[in-house]
């Protein structure tokens, strides 16, 4: 014998059903709102971010990297030629959450950045501070503070960037930013004055906010460069204004590295050089030592960051033992720059 079905319980089971969707779909503009608001607090809130910072799902590392590190470049360039004083202070995480070798992808982050300035006592100034727990904010680097004419960019990367060392602990931004602080009091006066910010942005040991605000209303130009699973809203805070273009967001530490490497200016200048002790230039030749010629002198690039043998005035070749040549009759060359015969 067969079932007869009851239609209305049927249709009861069907409204039932229908009410269950209903409900549950209704959540999905609350969803999408949450993630909105979520990407809004990557760059700001308010109006959406320059589609040139916008993310997708879809979108590969490479070209989000790309996106970001073309923005970059642009500021970064804008930093450099709004004034010829900069004094430059990145405070850099060396919390347990970043770990040793990204520790050393944010130091190699901060040498690629300093390729595009020329770093001595009269034109960048540059300060690094790591951070971990309170006890741990030290001072690096400091050429801001009490400049010597021996701090340059060859001292920052040959020396001093190669001794900094990993330790861990915790993240105490604060600190950090009232220790940049300490620092920017002894700025010069004409001089730009920046913040860089890289951690991972899990920042503990009291609210870093209310030092970056007033460092800001200082005048003081703050960027923020962090991890897409830190704390966001924090990094977004922190960092000044236009938020799109002074806080920067990246997935892992090797990105940050290759945002730097976008943001280099293709055709860098020659830059000056400084007269450094012979001693500094002993690593050019196999023989350690005595490597410049007779009529040349070591000296530091402070766009290259290199030390080199540079022919005197009146000489030219590569500055090395016997690789200095007199300029031809008529011809001259009126300082010690690096460079062949053309220079005469």
């Amino acid at each position: 014998m067969s079932t007869v079905r009851n239609p209305v319980s049927m249709w009861t089971y069907v409204l039932l059903l229908w009410s269950f969707l209903v409900s549950r779909t209704s959540s999905w503009p609350v969803l999408e709102q949450q993630l909105h608001h979520l990407s809004s607090l990557r760059y700001g809130s308010g109006p959406p971010a320059s589609p040139a910072l916008n993310l997708t799902l879809s979108e590969s590392a490479e070209s989000k990297v790309e996106r970001l590190g073309q923005a970059f470049k642009k500021n970064v360039r804008t930093l450099r030629e709004k004034s010829g004083r900069l004094d430059l202070v990145f405070l850099v995480d060396e919390s347990s959450s970043v770990g040793a070798n990204n520790f050393l992808s944010e130091l190699r982050f901060v040498r690629k950045l300093l390729s595009d300035f020329p770093v001595a006592p009269e034109d960048t100034r540059v300060a690094l501070v790591t951070f971990s727990s309170k006890t741990h904010v030290v001072t690096r680097v400091d050429h801001v503070k009490a400049p010597k004419s021996h701090q340059h960019k060859c001292s920052l990367f040959n020396q001093e960037i190669p001794a900094i060392t990993y330790r861990g602990g915790g993240t105490y931004t604060k600190g950090a930013f009232q220790r940049a602080a300490q620092i920017l009091r002894h700025s010069r006066a004409n001089a730009t004055k920046v913040i860089f910010l890289i951690t991972d942005g899990y920042s503990n040991g009291g609210d870093p906010r209310p030092v970056a605000a007033a460092l800001r209303e200082q005048g003081v130009e703050i960027y923020t460069l962090g991890i897409w699973q830190g704390n966001i809203r924090e990094l977004h805070d922190m960092a000044s204004h236009p938020k799109d273009q002074h806080c920067y967001l990246v997935h892992n530490f090797a990105e940050f590295e290759a945002l730097a490497r976008r943001a280099l200016h293709e055709d860098l200048p020659t830059g000056s050089y400084i007269q450094e002790d012979l001693s500094r230039c002993s690593s050019l030749c196999e023989a350690g030592a005595d490597c410049c010629d007779i009529m040349a002198s070591c000296k530091c690039g402070t766009h290259t960051g290199q030390y080199d043998c540079i022919c005197e005035k009146g000489h030219y070749g590569k500055g090395l033992q016997y690789e200095c040549t007199a300029c031809p009759p008529g011809t001259y060359k009126p300082e010690g720059t690096p460079g062949g015969l053309s220079t005469c």
